[in-house]
């Protein structure tokens, strides 16, 4: 009985730090931004890197930052790929930018106006290169046939390459893309309110209140074991926010029958012994470095009162229901201890 120990306690002490060394932590802690609030947080992986790109600069332009690991973007490098003219329909307002890698070139599209929310459009940056930090050629209308107020714009790419441009303007619409950088005059609503968390909320006297209506936006594209969903937000972002879900059934994406909503937020504001946290939503996905795990982005806030400020991205595992669908659980408060994502080697 003496061997085993002395194998175990030799084992123990091979797995201890050098002396005068620290050895990597392999846990953190939420938000994964702390310099900074960043709202809409749009995460994509490729070539062993993440990008990351956010409504960090809204009346000013466009940033990518890259990092070798998901919870090091916050010390990765950061460039300002796009700077908004002093004025004109796109200098201001620059919300919610997505950054896609299709057909082989990175494409970084995003919503601005003149100051008037009512006159927001969407706006596509092509990189001139393969680096999605820039430099990108001057950006050009998506969808110029659409000349009404339109945010949150993302793309939809079926396994068999269609690509499909979705947005939210009174519900959430989709259109066919002839090309990365143009939508098809074509579109239609797939995505309506119907449920009691999906109503709008607005501020009054300091404090928001549910209305009649209905407000869903920022879809984001979710393909998983030959099925394609649809995650969306809900309600207001800087007040009670939720997620969606909608799954394509049918073969045609153009045909709102074919798409059915799935009961219930998946995901919403919390409250727990942990801590609490707040309007959590618009969110995008991306995988661990060994592409083992699924990873949910968001941003969220720390408190319950009516603000856009306060909006930090946070980042936390998902998994699969038995009936396949995304179980997301519920948001993380910040300080808790979770595990780094699979095979993310601390920099």
């Amino acid at each position: 009985m003496t061997r085993p120990l002395v194998v175990l306690l030799g084992a123990l002490i091979l797995m201890q730090p050098a002396h005068g060394t620290t050895a990597p932590a392999l846990t953190f802690t939420n938000p994964v931004v702390r310099s900074q609030d960043a709202p809409d947080p749009w995460v994509i992986r490729h070539g062993g890197r993440y990008y990351l790109t956010s409504t960090f600069d809204q009346d000013g332009g466009l940033w990518v930052w890259s990092a070798a690991t998901l919870t090091g973007l916050d010390a990765g490098r950061k460039v300002k790929v796009w700077t908004a003219p002093a004025s004109g329909p796109l200098s201001q307002q620059v919300w919610a930018p997505e950054l896609h890698f299709l057909r082989g070139r990175w494409y970084l599209y995003f919503t601005a106006s003149d100051g008037v929310d009512a006159n927001h459009r969407h706006y596509v940056l092509e990189a001139e290169t393969g680096d999605p930090q820039g430099p990108y050629k001057p950006p050009v209308r998506v969808d110029p046939a659409l000349d009404s107020y339109a945010i949150d714009g993302s793309v939809l790419q079926l396994p068999d390459g269609r690509l499909y441009w979705m947005y939210a303007a009174d519900g959430v619409w989709i259109a066919p893309m002839d090309s990365p950088t143009h939508v098809r005059d074509e579109r239609v609503p797939f995505i309506l309110g119907t449920e009691d968390w999906e109503h709008v909320w607005v501020e009054r006297d300091g404090a928001y209140v549910r209305e009649a209506g209905y407000w869903v936006e920022a879809p984001e594209a979710l393909l998983h074991a030959g099925r394609t969903f649809v995650a969306y937000s809900a309600g207001h972002t800087a007040a009670k926010y939720y997620l969606g879900l909608m799954e394509l059934r049918g073969q045609d994406p153009m045909d709102p029958s074919a798409w059915v909503k799935h009961k219930g937020p998946l995901f919403g504001p919390y409250e727990g012994p942990d801590g609490a946290v707040y309007a959590p939503g618009h969110n995008s996905f991306t995988t661990s470095p060994d592409g083992r795990e699924d990873w949910l982005v968001y941003h969220a806030k720390e408190f319950d009162w009516p603000t856009f400020d306060g909006r930090t991205m946070r980042a936390q595992k998902f998994t699969w229901g038995q009936d396949g669908l995304p179980v997301f659980g519920h948001p993380v408060p910040s300080g808790v201890v979770l595990p780094r994502p699979s095979g993310e080697v601390p920099h």
